[in-house]
């Protein structure tokens, strides 16, 4: 659940159920398809969570991938704790556990301050629930254990059953300094306290690990979180500093600069809450990224960028070629030889059946133009700067796109021009291929805040998105249609012939149409997958050359397979209404998403080390 779809579609209606039930749902949801086979690589491959090596940290001995953990209240049911694990969290809570299960609390969200109110911020299932959880998975990130009992007793029977799984402990600023000694005796693991700040008991500070600042505000009989804490946590952590220990600092972080300002006071680990429920499930993603941008130099003339960009370049030279040929001559000399026909006698025959041709052949030419825009795009801004996501699309891509080739070979018509092309393209993706392969991954970005341009993105993201699955669902349907039927109901109309004449004037009419077909769909293929992951991993803050890549790469592909149909008086409206209803996603895409991608952040004036 990325933040284009968690703000644009499932927001809007998680909002209108009880705060419970969405939760239940979500979580549920998520731990399902993480515990499908190939989950975590579905979870993985839409959101590349993964944060850079370069944040890594060790906090009490413990390495963590990120400062950015998950506060236990977010799940304290244990319902989606694998899932959760996989969004790009260093570490996440467990607890605050006690003996015994406690009940879900009275929820209610207010969505005008984004703050989320609790009857009470000790839910969980309880020691011997929790203990069942915790042994039958095997997150890859450090646990937290948040323990919720006062007594000894209960505190060490938690520490027993839980110890082997988890990493760090919390106990209450109001245990006694003896039993301290005690819980000592009975665990390795770094003891942190949870320190209130109206009752400091600096006796224990010497004799702990670290501090942990917890969340909530005690209201009358309820509790309250969100963004409004961040002051006073800000405050907590200036104090503490002095003590040279590790800080835990949970709650208040909405967004990434709220988690830089705490990172910046001295807090070593933040733990996300209410800010995971408002900002979305991106918003880890996104501070690691700003963090990122601190401890990584900026990569430039990466070896092999120029070998791709010279590989999308041919793609675009070719495409440009394809255009002038659909244009004027449209069928080439050896086209004819498979024909045994002069494109004259063609004319003579069905001048609709040339000019349906020639459709198809600028169709092809314009996705190609686009094509080859792109991957140009992607070699000079993306792969030639060390972003591992552009190499990732641009390969993903460029491989289907040679796989493209395979289709030709099932129609009795080899294609030699289309032949010569892959034997002059793909050195050059290979050369590109082995010499950025080891290319790190992970990202930087520049977002601190959730502007109202941020806010609109995410409408424009999914527009582009939504576009290139449509791109990919139209290369699917073109390419069945090429390889089974080869015409649509609407083609025939056009044509006002039935597929028998064809075959009967020249029975080679079909397989020459059919290749043209499969060869569009498989580059519509190829198009869609482009435009799909750059919108999916490339939308970050200040990033212009995304957004001229993405706005005047659409603009070949819309102008030929728009411009042809009208060009040949082929104006079938129901023909046409799927590449209306792209362009207006384009157009949507473009419009929603310029304030975002066009603008610096204002992260790019303040560079600090102290993280």
């Amino acid at each position: 659940m990325p933040d284009w779809s968690y703000h644009t579609f499932f927001k809007p209606l998680l909002n209108r159920l009880a705060p419970e039930k969405a939760r239940t749902i979500t979580l549920r949801t998520m731990n399902t398809l993480v515990s499908l086979p190939f989950g975590y690589r579905v979870i993985e491959f839409f959101g590349h969570m993964a944060p850079l090596q370069s944040i890594q940290k060790r906090v009490c001995g413990i390495e963590v991938s990120s400062p950015i953990g998950l506060s236990g209240q977010v799940d304290p049911q244990l319902e989606g704790i694998r899932a959760l694990s996989c969004l790009g969290f260093g570490f996440i809570e467990i607890g605050p556990v006690t003996r015994n299960t406690v009940k879900q609390p009275d929820i209610k969200l207010n969505t005008e301050n984004d703050t989320i109110e609790y009857s009470h911020l000790l839910e969980n299932r309880g020691v011997e629930q929790t203990e069942k959880v915790l042994s039958v998975i095997n997150l890859d990130v450090p646990i937290l254990l948040r323990i919720g009992e006062k007594s000894l007793k209960d505190i060490l029977y938690i520490i027993e059953k839980l110890n082997p799984f988890v990493d760090w402990i919390v106990v209450d600023i109001n245990i006694k300094q003896e039993d301290l000694s005690l819980i000592r005796k009975m665990t390795k693991r770094p003891i942190l306290i949870n320190v209130d700040e109206k009752s400091f008991k600096k006796s224990l500070f010497n004799d702990v690990d670290g501090f942990y600042l917890s969340e909530g505000q005690k209201n009358q009989r309820t509790y309250k979180v969100g963004q409004f804490e961040l002051p006073n946590k800000l405050d907590q952590v200036k104090h503490l500093i002095h003590f040279r220990k590790p800080i835990v600092a949970s709650g208040g972080v909405h967004e990434p600069g709220d988690a830089l300002e705490l990172l910046e006071a001295g807090a070593d680990l933040i733990q996300l809450h209410s800010g995971f429920v408002y900002s979305g499930p991106g918003l880890p993603k996104r501070i690691n990224e700003v963090i990122s941008s601190n401890h990584t130099e900026p990569k430039h003339n990466q070896r092999g960028w120029l070998s791709s960009f010279f590989m999308g370049f041919g793609v675009f030279i070719a495409g440009l070629i394809a255009c002038f040929v659909g244009l004027t001559d449209v069928l080439l000399a050896y086209d004819e030889q498979f024909l045994g026909m002069k494109k004259e006698e063609i004319q003579q025959f069905s001048e609709q059946l040339f000019y349906f041709m020639s459709h198809d052949r600028i169709s092809l030419a314009g996705v190609m133009i686009s094509a080859g825009f792109l991957y140009m795009m992607l070699a000079y801004f993306g792969i030639r700067t060390g972003q591992h996501w552009a190499r990732k699309v641009f390969y993903v891509a460029a491989t289907l796109g040679f796989l493209n080739f395979f289709y030709f070979l099932g129609f009795g018509y080899l294609d030699r021009i289309h032949l010569l092309y892959n034997a002059l393209i793909l050195p050059f993706f290979l050369y590109g291929f082995y010499h950025t392969r080891t290319m790190s991954q992970g990202e930087t970005g520049y977002n601190l805040r959730n502007t109202d341009a941020w806010r609109k993105s995410q409408f424009g993201q999914s527009m582009f998105i939504i576009l290139g699955a449509a791109f990919l669902t139209a290369g699917i349907v073109i390419s069945f249609i090429g390889l089974t039927n080869v015409f649509v109901k609407e083609d025939l109309g056009y044509l006002h012939l039935e597929p028998d004449q064809i075959h009967e004037h020249n029975e080679n009419f079909i397989p020459l149409i059919a290749h043209d077909r499969a060869g569009f769909g498989g580059a519509l293929l190829s198009v869609g997958l482009l435009i799909s992951l750059i919108s999916l991993w490339g939308f970050r803050e200040g990033e212009k050359w995304v957004w001229w890549a993405l706005t005047l790469g659409g603009i070949p592909g819309f102008a030929a397979g728009i411009g042809i149909h009208y060009h040949i008086g082929y104006v079938d409206q129901y023909h046409l209404s799927p590449a209306y209803f792209a362009f207006l996603l384009y157009i949507l895409g473009v419009f929603y998403s310029y304030p975002y991608l066009m603008k610096k952040g204002d992260y790019f004036m303040r560079k600090t080390n102290s993280i």
